[in-house]
């Protein structure tokens, strides 16, 4: 089965997944735009790997949203979390009765408000483990040498008849992305997989874009380290709530992942956020409060963390 992938966003996610996929000869069409489109158009596109060194991907089928006029079998939406509402469109027009979309976001439930604006494709629960950026225009630089993809049905999906169709498609991804060298694997209960990494990601991003510090600062012992792990537990309890139970050692296995990141390093909604542009922080910071007041969970660092960027105007 030869699958057609679309990319849609072609950042450091992205871009490392189709070229990838893209090295080994799978159908691939990344979705760019500005300067980053027109790089990838003149020279190709870049990965910088620390495992497999330079991969050159010389002649992509690159494509804005606008001139993408194909139907994709699987789509990875690897875009901020911020503009997905604005590319329902395109995914529903893309789309065909058996298409998979695979939301990769650092956001929490992406897949289930993907469905209901997209009723007639299945969207699979998705989380990823990779260190990359754009480093340049057309080129994107790979930090760590891991690069783990997790995905699978909700559970919403799993009573519909049409399932088993979609399965089927399913191994055939999971075996297309293993041969190009990323660790795919297919989870069972795939909230608690994506819950997981935003215990991580959620709390790391709301400490340092509160106390405008870096990943060198969290990690060493002491006043902003503490911080970090009160949300941590904060987090972990809103999990709880909703009944997605992680291991009792999450938060010492969330450390020890923050201790492989160079000191240097700050979060992506803390960059945008000193930007003044759009974030991510709805989906990081707000959004744990608004399920904590629906569970009736106490989060009161979160909502310092909020005050900070006035929640109470976003509501």
């Amino acid at each position: 089965m030869n699958l057609k992938y679309l990319i849609l966003g072609t950042g450091g996610t992205g871009a490392c997944i189709g070229s990838f996929l893209a090295k080994e000869g799978k159908d691939v069409t990344f979705i760019a735009r500005g300067k980053h489109l027109e790089a990838i158009e003149q020279k190709g596109l870049f990965v910088l790997s620390p495992k497999l060194g330079k991969i050159h991907i010389k002649e992509p089928k690159v494509s804005k949203t606008e001139w993408y006029n194909d139907k994709a079998d699987v789509i990875f939406v690897c875009v901020k979390c911020y503009s997905i509402n604005a590319l329902i469109p395109f995914i529903e027009r893309v789309s065909h009765e058996n298409t998979i979309v695979i939301p990769i976001t650092n956001c929490f439930g992406f897949a289930t408000k993907i469905a209901e604006k997209v009723p007639k494709i299945i969207s699979l629960g998705g989380c990823i483990y990779i260190s990359s950026d754009i480093s340049y225009y057309g080129e994107i630089t790979m930090r760590s040498d891991i690069f783990r993809m997790i995905y699978g049905f909700r559970k919403a999906d799993l009573k519909r008849k049409e399932a088993h169709k979609w399965t089927e498609i399913i191994n055939q991804i999971t075996d297309d992305l293993n041969e190009s060298g990323i660790d795919a694997s297919v989870s069972d209960d795939i909230r608690t997989e994506v819950y997981r990494k935003f215990s991580y990601v959620s709390p790391i991003s709301a400490a340092c874009a509160y106390l405008e510090t870096n990943a060198g600062e969290l990690q060493a012992e002491g006043e902003k380290r503490d911080f970090l792990i009160k949300l941590m537990e904060e987090v972990v309890n809103v999990g709880k709530a909703m009944d997605i139970i992680l291991e009792d050692d999450i938060i010492e296995k969330n450390l020890q992942m923050l201790s492989t990141v160079l000191p240097n390093v700050t979060s992506s909604m803390q960059k945008d956020i000193e930007k003044g542009g759009d974030s991510e922080i709805d989906g990081l910071v707000f959004d744990v409060i608004k399920i904590a007041e629906e569970y009736g969970v106490s989060v009161p660092l979160y909502k310092k963390v909020a005050e900070k960027f006035n929640y109470s105007q976003s509501i």
